[in-house]
């Protein structure tokens, strides 16, 4: 069974391309989605928000006090061209692959790409 970080590597670069070159479909395709995506999320607020509720409808171990750390960093650790990383801790129990995909698809869908 593959590690938590070993399935996200795979679900970057087999579903999303993540490190390849790019595909004109796909780029077509995501310049459509953040078209329309930018009117849900047209305040910065909306995506920090969406953030937390994913925090608070985490599972936790029990006895354990939730907790949700941002930091922005002024480097490009995703490797896709992006000006800086936003990256979000939590500790809730752990990463499970049907959670890993719907937080990727989000972050995908919202990730700003250079046009």
């Amino acid at each position: 069974m593959a590690t938590p970080r070993e399935h996200i590597e795979e679900i970057r670069t087999k579903k999303f391309k993540i490190g390849e070159e790019p595909d004109p479909k796909n780029e077509d395709l995501h310049h459509a989605v953040n078209y329309l995506s930018a009117e849900l999320y047209a305040k910065d607020v909306h995506f920090l928000m969406e953030l937390i509720q994913n925090a608070e409808d985490n599972e936790y171990a029990e006895g354990v006090q939730p907790s949700l750390e941002f930091v922005i960093t002024s480097r490009d650790i995703t490797n896709t061209g992006a000006p800086a990383t936003l990256l979000a801790f939590n500790n809730e129990k752990g990463v499970f692959s049907k959670k890993c995909r719907v937080h990727l698809q989000y972050w995908t869908l919202h990730q700003e790409r250079p046009t």
